[in-house]
């Protein structure tokens, strides 16, 4: 098993994730990582993205154009399933996993379950005013 560097990098990018109550996108963590440290290259934010994601301290979404972003777990056993709003980002949490039961049938079955994930676009009711009145 490698062993992961805990570098400033990576705390920063956490630290960045941890202040936000919506996933972000990289250009976004770039934008407020540069700040405090100006020369870091894209490549790098990649790099400990990856890494963070490895570690299963972060989760990655898909929003609207298939663009990818990231949130901060609470604690590396958190499962969350989203409601995300497509406008101003918001995240809903959903209240339960909807797909336990099915998960643990294909488990009876022998099939082993590494990993799901259920995310919901649309628009938020201040949102979908917006748009209705427009």
């Amino acid at each position: 098993m490698e062993v992961q560097r805990n570098t400033k990098q990576k705390q920063l990018i956490l630290s960045i994730l941890k202040k936000t109550d919506r996933p972000m996108s990289i250009n976004e963590i770039y934008a407020d990582i540069v700040v405090e440290l100006p020369k870091i290259a894209k490549s790098t934010i990649y790099r400990n993205i990856d890494s963070l994601l490895q570690q299963n301290l972060i989760d990655k979404y898909h929003l609207k154009d298939n663009e990818i972003f990231y949130r901060i777990k609470a604690d590396r056993n958190e499962h969350k399933h989203l409601v995300i709003c497509d406008d101003c980002k918001k995240v809903f949490d959903l209240p339960s996993c909807p797909i336990h039961a099915l998960e643990n049938a294909m488990e009876e079955e022998g099939f082993i379950i590494r990993n799901h994930q259920i995310q919901i676009n649309g628009l938020c009711k201040t949102c979908a005013r917006k748009h209705q009145i427009k």
